[in-house]
């Protein structure tokens, strides 16, 4: 079985068995224009053609173990499983504006290790692959097709670091921007990376308009390199070697993540240090207040103040440094930034045991 969005596999399935390529057009239209749920409702496909698909095709590679919303109703979390098993998150932001934005996983948990972060806590169960990632995107389609809405941005920054996963990422994408297919823009999707310096520059070659985030969150090795493992691999000079060739090939202003941690990120000689690494690049800085999660609880972290954010902030003005503080969104039901930990009512499912009860299955 292979998946509806390998377009390859399909047409060779629909020509080995004697049937024309148009016979795709139809698939395609059915499956991401009109958003059909099952191959018996694309009509326009004679019964054989949809037989065919249903003996060697699968509709959709996750399931949903469960899926919740804030009271505020702005934020809604699935947790999937895969067909192995695997469990994974994603979360839809409903912005004020009306802006509607996914945040999508690229692996099973993380191999990066931030000491911040819930999901580095899980270490790398496995890549997902393209129609893995796709699928959440459609899970989220359909959501919000529900509620009169459309999708409008995707960030892959939930579960992953998507750089160590870039050949699936990148088929993703391709999907996504698609004008037949999902037919986002290329300037709504954002791939963050907690700074894999080589991919950067495949990046930069292969999807020029598409928005790169660094994770950067510390101006020196030093501090860096307390909170952020890749640092050792991957220093800040040869981070930046790669980020002025990526804004050389693109001429794109990178955003930068930077996550406020009470006296580990935010002390203000970090600020100044932060507006000199910055103040002649195509930068625009993301404070990000620190959200504890599952698993980070014992590093003793805790949020910095907004007084010591407006500081910085401040201080980034006199480098003439765009800068934000993102609204942190769905921290009551564990989805809020850097807390992707396999958890569900106050229980942590990030355990053999409950990634089985993900094998209970809802499908779209």
């Amino acid at each position: 079985m292979f998946s509806i969005h390998d377009e390859e596999k399909i047409i060779s399935l629909l020509e080995a068995n004697g049937h024309k390529k148009f016979r795709y057009v139809q698939i395609e239209n059915a499956i991401y224009k009109n958003l059909v749920t099952n191959f018996d409702m694309i009509d326009t496909l004679p019964q054989s053609i949809r037989d065919l698909l249903k003996e060697n095709c699968s509709y959709n590679s996750l399931s949903l173990h469960s899926e919740k919303t804030d009271p505020e109703g702005q934020t809604t979390k699935f947790l999937f499983t895969t067909h192995d098993g695997k469990m994974i998150e994603a979360v839809i932001m409903r912005h004020l504006s009306g802006r509607n934005t996914l945040c999508v996983s690229s692996q099973a948990g993380c191999p990066m290790a931030c000491t911040f972060c819930a999901t580095g806590k899980l270490g790398l169960i496995r890549n997902l692959t393209f129609a893995e990632i796709i699928d959440q995107i459609m899970w989220a389609v359909h959501h919000l097709a529900k509620e009169d809405k459309k999708l409008r941005n995707i960030v892959y920054m939930g579960m992953g670091e998507p750089l160590l996963n870039y050949g699936e990422v990148s088929k993703s994408i391709h999907i996504a921007c698609c004008q037949k297919k999902l037919d986002l823009s290329n300037r709504r999707i954002t791939v963050s990376t907690c700074g894999i310096a080589p991919r950067i520059i495949d990046f930069a070659r292969d999807f020029p308009q598409v928005s790169l985030a660094i994770s950067l969150h510390a101006p020196n090795d030093e501090a860096r390199k307390k909170i952020m493992p890749v640092e050792n691999t991957y220093p800040i000079d040869v981070l930046f070697s790669a980020i002025d060739e990526y804004v050389e090939i693109t001429n794109k202003r990178i955003f930068y993540e930077y996550i406020m941690i009470n006296g580990v990120t935010d002390r203000l000689e970090y600020a100044k240090e932060l507006g000199e690494l910055l103040k002649w690049r195509l930068a625009h800085v993301n404070f990000i207040p620190y959200n504890p999660g599952e698993g980070t609880d014992s590093n003793g972290y805790l949020p910095t103040s907004k007084m010591m954010i407006k500081k910085f902030q401040d201080t980034l003005d006199r480098y003439g440094i765009p800068s934000t503080v993102r609204h942190t969104m769905g921290d009551d039901i564990d989805a809020a930034c850097g807390q992707l930990a396999l958890k569900e009512e106050g229980k942590s499912l990030a355990t053999e045991v409950g990634r089985t009860l993900g094998k209970t299955t809802n499908k779209i």
